[in-house]
């Protein structure tokens, strides 16, 4: 029987030509408030915080903007935190995160333009803001997200394209990318067995890579019971390569910021751990020494290429989960909207 997340994996590039109009609309007018900015700030926590980092990252790449990522628990306090120069851009999918609310109070107190992204515009805190953007993903009913979070990236994308004032490479055709790679995934002979490693997985990225690795880890964490952890490669190779070994598993992703050199010192210290090596890449990057690799066959701007390895991921995290009978649908423990910080 088809599980919930499978089918909100195979949703996913419908959704993103729906909200490709009205997404863009959205994201055209929040643009038009932060046009004094000299900075920006980003409030997230789980997968709206891995997006957060693809911001970051974007921003910087395409805009040469700086984006902190907030510490929510310092706009808890009675100091305010100083948001002098900053747009606020405030990541939940359900609008009910503990911290955000906080976030937005002290931005609007200081007279700051903040951005709501939801996918819940009846949430408090799409209520509480002047300016939301609206996933439009519909309900999700897999505790592990996918369809909101690849909306998210989405909305993310079309932002920065805002702010630039030109279109950023691929995002007319993401959805069809999309749509290649989760089915070209769901029907492939993933090397679930390696990951599903008893001592543990680590991912490594570079960059958007990161927040890929990020997202990857959370998934498969959640919907497998691995423990699963992302880095990114420079902070791997600065001391937690030391802590892995002959049980566990590296997973390397791939994209334009992994130079070679850098792959190359990941994985040499990868195999003096003993561990097992599975390469995430595009076609368009030459074969790196592992045990096994995942090539995505689309030659896509770098941006693009990320959100198509996070949906192999979300698939690595279903096949995983049920080799090791897992409720999928449900990730024992958790539930869908955490409400405590």
């Amino acid at each position: 029987m088809t599980t919930i997340f499978e089918q909100e994996i195979s949703s996913q590039a419908d959704i993103l030509r729906r909200r490709a109009e009205p997404g863009m609309e959205q994201a055209l007018h929040a643009a038009s408030r932060w046009r004094r900015i000299t900075h920006a700030v980003v409030a997230g926590r789980g997968s709206s915080d891995n997006a957060a980092i693809f911001f970051q990252y974007l921003a910087g790449q395409e805009l040469g903007l700086l984006v902190a990522l907030a510490a929510t628990s310092l706009y808890e306090g009675e100091e305010p935190i100083g948001l002098d120069g900053a747009g606020v851009l405030i990541v939940s999918q359900s609008g009910r995160s503990p911290g955000m609310t906080e976030v937005l109070s002290q931005a609007r107190a200081q007279h700051r333009p903040a951005i709501v992204i939801t996918n819940d515009v009846t949430s408090p805190l799409a209520v509480a803001s002047e300016n939301v953007i609206d996933l439009d993903a519909g309900p999700e009913r897999a505790i592990a997200s996918s369809k909101t979070f690849s909306t998210t990236w989405h909305a993310l994308a079309q932002f920065v394209a805002a702010l630039k004032g030109e279109p950023l490479e691929g995002l007319v055709t993401l959805p069809d990318v999309v749509e290649r790679v989760a089915t070209w995934a769901l029907s492939a002979q993933l090397p679930s067995s390696i990951l599903n490693a008893t001592g543990g997985l680590t991912v490594v990225g570079r960059g958007v890579g990161f927040a890929v690795a990020s997202e990857i880890a959370l998934k498969i964490r959640e919907v497998t019971g691995i423990r699963s952890e992302a880095f990114a490669a420079a902070d791997y190779l600065h001391g937690p390569s030391g802590a892995d070994g002959g049980q566990s598993t590296l997973l390397l992703v791939v994209t334009d910021e992994m130079a070679d050199d850098i792959a190359a010192g990941v994985l040499d210290s990868a195999r003096q751990m003993g561990m097992q090596i599975v390469v995430l890449r595009p076609i368009g990057r030459a074969p790196l020494e592992c045990d096994a690799e995942i090539v995505i066959e689309e030659t896509v701007a770098n941006w693009s290429l990320g959100l198509a390895q996070v949906l192999v991921g979300q698939v690595l995290a279903l096949r995983i989960g049920e080799l090791r009978h897992r409720p999928i649908d449900t990730a024992p423990g958790l539930s869908k909207v955490t409400l405590t910080a």
